[in-house]
């Protein structure tokens, strides 16, 4: 069966991507442990007519909260940060304000967890147009406002009222440790952790002791880093260009990564091939299950019960673990799953504000394929 869903797949995408509006996709396959096969279409750009390759670099979007995960546990395996400390050992330039609830309750993990209790969901992102705030500047709430169609999304989304919270300084909203609260303001405070604990700049850190280590040398937290002629186009429903958005957030949603690179990431969280351990050497496998373990409920989604543990979403198909995590910045739609116990697993990178029309039924027929009794 899941053999049947790949054979498919390359004929079915051109249609799809024509039927639902899309520019252009990347997926990877994962078996044993390993990238099987890389599966693109359609345009990086339409304008030029540049194909989607393996070497397109696409904004991940939330997903880059389950990388920056190990960068957290790279700091704790050194013995510099103890995940269920308070933030507030580790971080000097900012202080979350005073409120009812205590702050030494705002851990590590909880951040990690977003069961910290923290304001703002997430981070819209900043127009090219404008400088990229200071990351003390995005948690106070000073920076740039949105362009028309970043505050159509908000009013779609919210009412506007991310758009609003971003504009206000991150803060305890919640009673620490009480309930699952998605959370970019959360984990914003672990990419000011990492700055102050390690004396580096965060892209730095993690370039040179999770990307490079990984293979992921293509692949930055930093715009600058990146190769121009790689970096794919983001579009809107209507299939107009839209500007490459930055993000001062970048634990939240600012890594650049091709699917070659996000699928050895996702490899590294299982046992490989060659009987590689789960963190390929970078991390130990004591950490990589720290990340894969489940914390608490997060929310029911359809009729499948997902939980949370440090950077990643958990559920349980046909008795096995699945892990996944997904992102949605402005113009773009990913999503990666495994199924470690199977060495199993895929990848989904789309440029579209509209790539959930896409990325959703293929894993609901991929996980179909692995577990045709549900």
């Amino acid at each position: 069966m899941t053999n049947l869903f790949w054979e498919n797949l390359d004929d079915t995408l051109p249609g799809r991507l024509k039927e639902l509006k899309l520019p252009g996709v990347a997926i990877a396959r994962i078996e044993n442990g390993e990238i099987a096969s890389t599966h693109t279409h359609g345009f990086a750009d339409i304008t030029s007519q540049k194909p989607v390759t393996e070497e397109t670099l696409f904004q991940i979007a939330s997903i880059s909260k389950s990388v920056s995960s190990w960068g957290v546990m790279k700091l704790v395996e050194s013995g510099r940060v103890d995940l269920d400390a308070p933030i507030s050992r580790y971080i000097s330039r900012y202080v979350l304000p005073d409120s009812e609830f205590d702050a030494n309750e705002v851990t590590v993990r909880r951040l990690m967890c977003h069961t910290a209790g923290i304001s703002h969901s997430g981070f819209q992102g900043v127009n090219p147009k404008y400088k990229l705030p200071s990351l003390e500047q995005l948690l106070c709430g000073d920076i740039p406002p949105q362009d028309e169609f970043q505050k159509s999304c908000s009013a779609a989304q919210d009412q506007g009222a991310g758009a609003r919270e971003e504009r206000t300084p991150v803060h305890i909203k919640y009673r620490p440790g009480e309930t699952h609260r998605y959370s970019g303001g959360g984990t914003t405070l672990l990419e000011l952790m990492i700055e102050e604990v390690s004396a580096q700049t965060f892209p730095e850190f993690m370039q040179e002791n999770i990307l490079n280590p990984l293979g992921m040398k293509n692949s930055s937290f930093s715009p600058d880093k990146l190769d121009a002629n790689n970096v794919a186009t983001a579009y809107d429903p209507e299939l107009d260009a839209l500007p490459f958005y930055g993000f001062a957030a970048k634990v939240a949603a600012g890594l650049n990564c091709n699917i070659i690179e996000l699928g050895k990431f996702a490899c590294a969280e299982m046992v490989g091939a060659k009987d590689e351990p789960p963190g390929r050497g970078v991390l130990t496998p004591e950490s990589i299950t720290t990340l894969l373990s489940r914390e608490t409920f997060a929310e029911t989604f359809g009729e499948t019960d997902m939980y949370v543990s440090p950077g990643h979403f958990l559920l349980e198909i046909g008795g096995k673990k699945v892990v996944q995590h997904t992102g949605g910045n402005t113009g773009w739609r990913t999503v990666y799953t495994i199924i470690p116990e199977l060495k199993k697993g895929q990848v989904i990178l789309i440029n579209s504000q509209n790539g959930n029309d896409l990325w959703m039924p293929l894993l609901r027929e991929w996980i179909a394929s692995i577990f045709p009794n549900g």
